[in-house]
């Protein structure tokens, strides 16, 4: 059971820094979270097309789901992969199929699945659902949960409630550090530790720095407020979950 940052770079990718994206690999299921720009093909590093259950789209901003359309041009040009299913925020579909420009595109594909707030959903073996959190768009955090173990990812969100009752008790927590003070809709370093330390996680992956902010630095302001184990997120950084 492993977790592999494919990107978490924000708000748009650098050369080799991609954005949003992450490889979930539970028992037998593998789940792509977050499509953001340049994790398809970081995703093709360490796992084939053909060995993807899921994809789990948490928002709509292009840093987390715009290479969702790459991923739709190859599977459409190679029939011979199964579908995975992939599941969006409501109205994820119509949307995409309006990039497209054809009705219909994404479900010829795809089995698609649009998800609520507090929706519980089997992939393969693993238990998930799905924690709608506090955005500027709607958002949906993931936690995924293999036997006994637990993972939690807060997609996008400020400081909620939800972000603790998600996060709890897991093995790992991803959780986005995109503010550099207060605001609604990202949390800070300090918020992102408060949440650990609530949610009793046991060990946290920061990821989605604000881009005012030194990562190094982002990591030691969580510290301040978290005393177990932390890492700032990179691609290709793999732990086990």
């Amino acid at each position: 059971m492993s977790l592999t940052v494919l990107g978490c770079q924000t708000p748009y990718p650098k050369p080799d820094q991609p954005c949003s994206g992450y490889l979930l690999r539970m028992g037998p299921s593998i789940v792509w979270v977050d499509a953001g720009p340049g994790t398809f093909a970081e995703l093709q590093r360490h796992v084939g097309l053909a060995d993807i259950d899921a994809i789990w789209i948490s928002h709509l901003h292009p840093d987390h789901c715009a290479d969702l359309l790459s991923a739709w041009n190859a599977f459409v040009n190679t029939p011979s992969l199964s579908r995975p299913v992939v599941f969006g925020p409501p109205g994820w579909v119509e949307r995409v199929d309006a990039m497209l420009g054809q009705d219909g595109a994404v479900g010829s594909v795809f089995i698609t699945q649009e998800v609520c707030d507090g929706d519980a959903l089997r992939i393969g073996s693993v238990d998930v659902s799905a924690w709608q959190v506090e955005h500027s768009v709607p958002a949906f955090g993931l936690r995924a949960q293999y036997r006994d173990r637990v993972f939690a990812y807060s997609a996008d969100s400020g400081p909620c409630p939800q972000l603790a009752d998600l996060a709890r008790s897991a093995h790992v927590l991803v959780i986005e550090a995109g503010a550099d003070t207060p605001q609604p809709h990202h949390c800070t370093p300090e918020e992102a530790g408060d949440v650990a330390t609530a949610s009793q996680v046991s060990r946290v992956i920061l990821t989605h720095v604000s881009p005012g902010v030194a990562p190094e630095h982002a990591l030691w302001r969580l510290q301040t407020r978290f005393a177990g184990s932390a890492d700032l997120g990179r691609s290709g950084l793999t732990v086990p979950v």
